[in-house]
């Protein structure tokens, strides 16, 4: 990968709540559909409305055309219209005007139908009238007009005008609107209860689900889901149940592979220093004892020998306390004789002295802990020593404290030691939780807690210090209550 390049996180959604996006979609095509039907409405409306008027017209131009009707002079004809009161009562409906037109546009007679039972039709538009009615009078009255020549062989002698109210056809198109938005607002509001519940009792597993997941990333690799009756739910449990076996399988794969390592790890430490016990330091103590003798005949016999014979002691002495200090390292105290406590103590003690005021060292330790079992105490003091030694030498810190207890993991319930080592200094960036990101330190205490079936975190930033934890399972530990 090039030094340059960037890891680039995948920007975040937003969390989308599926009950109340169905229900706005379900909202938006009712009322695409109540739209819909509305303008089928108002159209069959203004059809049946033009029609009604056509017919009107087209029989009063009949009755009009009638060949008794006709004289020399065209004041017959209006005579005729305005005796026609039996026949427009009986064509024409609530609302309707029919008016007769000389050839010169003078209005020469009208008839206008009344409207029984029009009160309710006002008390409907008087809500809407305001706004609705003078928007849609002016172009409503030309749609609805339907005119009639009235003729007399070839000569026009007139027109036939039919109108209709449009303040009641504007109250008729609000009546079945009302009608329509009140059946669709209960239909958006039935559908989107029984939405609400159905997608609810659905999504109901998911949380058990979020619990799976959750006691997956908390360590629980036994955890199972149930079979779901849902589909999409079923195969979810079905791709969850194999990764967590998978899981499993592999962790326990590496936590043998890492508590052979370091086994063997330990064993060799354990061989090493043996023989240099066995070997190395036999041959200095005789090397230092050869030493003495030899200063101590020189300082009688040959004078002039003597300050190299004083030499000779003391770097065999040195040699000796390097040895001895090496032997400690690879062979930490025996913990079963003086417990974890104590031997972590000598510890702490040990770095104090060696690190003078330079830094201080602290430990923070639980009185539990020193029930522990063997495996999980020898590794514990293991792991101290390694972060106390890493943020010794990396940290540049002034104090560095070690916080070890013994508790019931707050998921599984199984005892669990935690091991803190926090200190104050310059800290690092943050880096992927990889191997590749840590010393050779950090990689010893990943293995010991892998080994033991544990785990190991990091928090850190540059300037605000270093902070290391790692928490070992303990089934052999019984806390008390």
């Amino acid at each position: 990968m090039p030094a340059n390049s960037e890891i680039r996180v995948p920007k975040r959604q937003p969390v989308l709540d599926l009950k109340w996006s169905l229900m706005r979609k379900l909202a938006l095509v009712a009322l695409v559909c109540l739209v819909g039907a509305i303008s089928l409405d108002v159209h069959q409306i203004e059809k049946e409305t033009f029609q009604a008027n056509r017919a009107v017209g087209e029989s009063v131009r009949a009755y009009l055309e009638l060949p008794f009707a006709f004289r020399k002079d065209t004041g017959d004809v209006a005579q005729r219209f305005r005796q026609g009161d039996a026949v427009f009562t009986q064509i024409l409906v609530p609302g309707q005007c029919v008016r007769y037109f000389d050839n010169s546009g003078t209005v020469v007679a009208s008839f206008c139908a009344g409207c029984t039972g029009c009160a309710s039709y006002s008390t409907r538009v008087r809500y809407v009238q305001s706004w609705l009615v003078p928007y849609y009078s002016g172009s409503l009255a030309n749609r609805l007009t339907y005119e009639s020549l009235v003729t007399q062989g070839s000569d026009t002698i007139g027109k036939v005008v039919v109108i209709a109210d449009s303040e009641l056809v504007v109250s008729r198109i609000w009546a079945d609107f009302s009608r329509l938005a009140g059946l669709t607002v209960a239909m958006i509001a039935a559908l989107g209860v029984l939405v609400y519940f159905v997608v609810e009792r659905a999504l109901r597993p998911a949380r058990d689900v979020i619990d799976g997941l959750g006691r997956l990333s908390a360590g629980d690799l036994t955890c199972r889901l149930p079979d779901f009756r849902l589909a999409e739910l079923h195969m979810i449990s079905d791709v969850f149940n194999e990764l967590a076996t998978t899981l499993e399988v592999t962790t326990a794969e590496r936590a043998s592979f890492a508590r052979r390592l370091v086994e063997a790890r330990d064993q060799e430490r354990r061989h090493l220093a043996r023989v240099l016990h066995d070997e190395l330091a036999q041959s200095l103590s005789a090397m230092s004892a050869t030493a003495a003798s030899i200063k101590i005949t020189a300082r009688a016999e040959y004078p002039a020998l003597a300050p190299e014979a004083q030499i000779l002691s003391e770097n065999a002495s040195r040699i000796m306390m390097g040895l001895r200090r090496t032997l400690r390292e690879l062979r930490l105290q025996e913990i079963d004789s003086v417990g974890l406590i104590a031997s972590l103590e000598g510890l702490v003690a040990d770095f104090n002295a060696h690190c003078g005021r330079r830094r201080r060292f602290f430990l923070e330790a639980d009185s539990k802990i020193n029930s522990a079992s063997s495996a999980v105490a020898v590794s514990a003091l293991h792991i101290v020593k390694e972060g106390m030694t890493n943020a010794a030498k990396h940290a540049r810190a002034t104090r560095i404290t070690a916080t070890v207890s013994l508790a019931e993991h707050h998921a599984t319930g199984t005892p669990e030691l935690a091991i803190s080592i926090e200190d104050d200094g310059a800290g690092m960036a943050p880096k992927p939780s990889s191997e590749s990101s840590f010393g050779l330190g950090l990689i010893g205490i990943r293995e010991r807690a892998i080994a033991l079936g544990g785990r190991m975190e990091v928090n850190s930033s540059l300037g605000k210090g270093f902070k290391l934890r790692v928490t070992v399972p303990d089934s052999q530990v019984r806390l008390e209550a």
